[in-house]
């Protein structure tokens, strides 16, 4: 998830800290990469067992007096590697909808079936959850939309006049917004009409970015960009260093094993909605809460969480990479070339969020973002909907969960402007066949 509240953050301080650096290091051309303190063994919860030195001073003796002296460190490299192997494939087999490639196939698969899937929570590769859904979709879609967890609540009920699909990703980057329309081109789902989010950080450059979801989707990414003609960034930038380090975690292993044996339920398909302790995802590419997680979700912890966001953001504008923003120009000339009619959107902020920022640098950031959008619009003769001024919406802060997710209460205003424009989209649509 983007910003603050309930968040989806599967970095440890430490690793996050580690590619963040080194990204920014060799983007300024600096090939001096300070490496943040990695913890100890010693560090790691007191709840696991101590693991029992080996001695190997007979097979270090015995290479020795053999005259092969690097039969010792050879046994304990392989000693090493069969450690690392062991973590990594540990990790994978306890979460893997966040890491197993084929991880997400059953969610998809039940989708197909018109079941939903249950979930630990939303920490998933929902990337490659998309990749899978679409290749199984029987019918396309008339209206996709494409955002960031802003509209993870947005169930195709919120349009009444057409069967619409929720193709959102967590912390979307400009890079997602080609790799999303990546998935659509290849399996040939190209909806009638795209709404396509343009959030906050959109245009951030690799080298500033915290978060590190958005790597699953280079793949895709650096497909649509071959097909818009344009240069991909550096394999170094971009390569999914991150989620490497996660799977070779043990603090992870710790957390990934322990969640699955005390979990009451594991991840699994049902024709059930509401679960105690798991969220769901929908066929329609909506999510729901679980009963926990709704009933943490109080007015006081909103509160609590939109303060400790405007702390951080309130002089934080959001910063623009330039490629980025030629990236999308592009996508929106290559998606009217295909007939797809597209509408941008802004998700509103919770107020009590927008309000206290206005004394900050935010604003002009977002005013910035505001400019880039309508430029664009200008260019490709699109509408816009939605704004990141919640009162110009009629979003109040009884519809948030914390800084930025707002509920289905709130996203139904946005999509009624919607419905508002429909009957032009459709003219125009109509006028372009004839």
């Amino acid at each position: 998830m983007s910003g603050g509240g309930v968040q989806i953050d599967w970095s440890a301080g430490s690793t996050a800290s580690v590619v963040a650096a080194a990204r920014h290091s060799l983007s300024a051309n600096n090939r001096t990469v300070r490496l943040a303190a990695v913890p100890s063994v010693a560090a790691l919860r007191p709840s696991l067992s101590p693991v029992r030195p080996i001695k190997l001073k007979k097979l270090k003796a015995l290479g020795g007096a053999a005259g092969l002296p690097s039969l010792y460190a050879a046994s304990l490299m392989m000693f090493i590697a069969a450690g690392v192997a062991g973590v990594w494939k540990t990790n994978v087999g306890f979460a893997p909808e966040m890491y197993d490639n084929s991880g997400m196939a059953p969610a998809a698969a039940a989708f197909s079936e018109g079941k939903n899937y249950a979930v630990f929570d939303l920490n998933i590769n929902i990337r490659r959850l998309r990749d899978e859904q679409v290749a199984r979709f029987t019918e396309t879609p008339d209206v996709v939309l494409l955002g960031a967890s802003h509209w993870q609540e947005a169930h195709a009920g919120l349009v009444r006049s057409e069967r619409m699909f929720n193709g959102h990703v967590h912390r979307d980057y400009w890079e997602d917004l080609l790799a999303n329309v990546e998935v659509y081109v290849r399996n040939k789902r190209l909806p009638k009409r795209m709404i396509i989010a343009v959030r906050d950080n959109q245009f951030t450059p690799v080298s500033l970015r915290k978060d590190f979801l958005w790597e699953p989707g280079i793949p895709n990414y650096e497909k649509m960009s071959a097909k818009l003609g344009l240069a991909t960034q550096s394999a170094w930038l971009t390569y999914p260093w991150q989620r490497m380090k996660e799977r070779l975690s043990l603090s992870m292993l710790y957390t990934n094993v322990t969640r699955w044996y005390n979990a009451a339920q594991q991840p699994h398909a049902s024709a059930e909605r509401h679960f105690k302790s798991l969220d769901t995802l929908l066929p329609d590419g909506s999510i729901l809460w679980s009963a926990d997680h709704m009933a943490v979700f109080t007015a006081e912890r909103t509160a609590a969480e939109t303060k400790a966001f405007v702390a951080r953001r309130r002089n934080e504008p959001p910063k623009v990479d330039p490629n980025g923003v030629a990236a999308f120009d592009a996508l929106l000339t290559f998606l009217k070339s295909k007939g797809v009619q597209v509408v941008l959107v802004h998700p509103p902020f919770n107020p009590l969020f927008y309000d206290a920022v206005q004394d900050g640098t935010y604003p002009a950031g977002l005013d910035k973002i505001r400019g880039i959008t309508r430029d664009l619009a200008a260019k490709h003769g699109l509408k816009i909907i939605g704004d990141f001024n919640p009162h110009a919406v009629g979003c109040t802060a009884d519809m948030y969960i914390d800084a930025e997710h707002g509920n289905p209460a709130c996203l139904q205003k946005i999509f009624d402007q919607y419905e508002a424009i429909l009957p032009e989209l459709r003219r125009t649509e109509m006028k372009v066949q004839n």
